[in-house]
């Protein structure tokens, strides 16, 4: 900052020497300008609350309970923003992020509590924002406040000065706090989303005492599928090694066989011609 008003007290030197008449700026340190421009006031703003919930519930048809969360989610007017179903053995599991506007909350978790048999886990945090986003708005005020005395100081050097590198100077310094400012609305953009819209993490998990004549924890199905990929498993064993005695062992053992049936057929005769 210290460079720029060496800047613009060299700019209007230079114009008060060739005696040019140049229109009045006040070109005032970029400190003060900016507390002068920031008006006394702070922007007043509702309170800013980020929410969020998680539950786990146990339900008996895990497809039918995401269908009616997905259908009570809807109807308060919010969405699913993320959805994993997954089988462990045969039972059908899922986990989904909802969305949902944040006065609908309450209402929200009341209608998945009628879906579930029972809620195994229920959290709900809450986060104040409201003063970042005070102090954000302020700040845009303030660079705001600054990057319009740098387009003022930009047209003047356009005007007085002959050197390229102190307009570059200056047009730097505007691209900088252009930057700034837009960093400083996208996260006030995201605190708007995010406390507009609350957040649930859902997981729904089958009740498995509610499986029919089942004990917990036994699954004959599963059970029945795996003595029968074991019972696969031996017959193709069986069958290798059977192929492996019919084209391998069989050959070389009848070899083998004629070799010494031939060597003692001429023992025999070797024998018999001594006698």
């Amino acid at each position: 900052m210290k460079r720029l008003i060496a800047i613009s007290i060299v700019i209007l030197l230079w114009g008060c020497k060739n005696k040019e008449e140049v229109a009045s700026f006040p070109i005032a340190p970029p400190q003060q300008a900016r507390v002068d421009a920031v008006a006394p006031q702070r922007v007043e703003t509702q309170r800013m609350i980020v929410r969020r919930a998680d539950l786990r519930i146990i339900v008996s048809d895990t497809s039918k309970a995401v269908a009616a969360v997905t259908k009570a989610v809807e109807a308060s007017g919010g969405y699913v923003s993320d959805s994993n179903l997954w089988r462990e053995g045969e039972l059908l599991r899922a986990k989904l992020t909802l969305r949902v506007p944040s006065d609908k909350l309450t209402a929200t978790l009341a209608s998945i509590r009628t879906v579930a048999k029972r809620v195994e886990n229920e959290t709900i945090s809450s986060e104040d924002v409201s003063q970042e986003y005070v102090d954000l708005d302020s700040h845009v005020r303030n660079l705001e406040a600054t990057e319009g005395e740098l387009l003022e100081l930009l047209k003047v050097a356009r005007v007085n000065s002959r050197k390229a590198t102190d307009i570059l100077e200056v047009h730097e310094q505007i691209s900088l706090i252009r930057g700034q400012i837009e960093q400083a609305k996208g996260r006030m953009r995201y605190l708007s989303q995010v406390t507009a819209m609350s957040a649930i993490t859902l997981e729904a998990v089958p009740d498995a005492i509610a499986q029919p004549v089942v004990e917990p924890g036994w699954q004959p199905l599963v059970v029945a599928k795996d003595a029968s990929r074991a019972l696969v498993g031996v017959m193709q064993s069986l069958a290798n090694a059977a192929i492996w005695l019919v084209i391998y062992v069989v050959p070389i053992f009848g070899m083998l066989a004629l070799v010494i049936v031939g060597l003692w057929k001429l023992s025999r005769r070797s024998r018999a011609r001594e006698a």
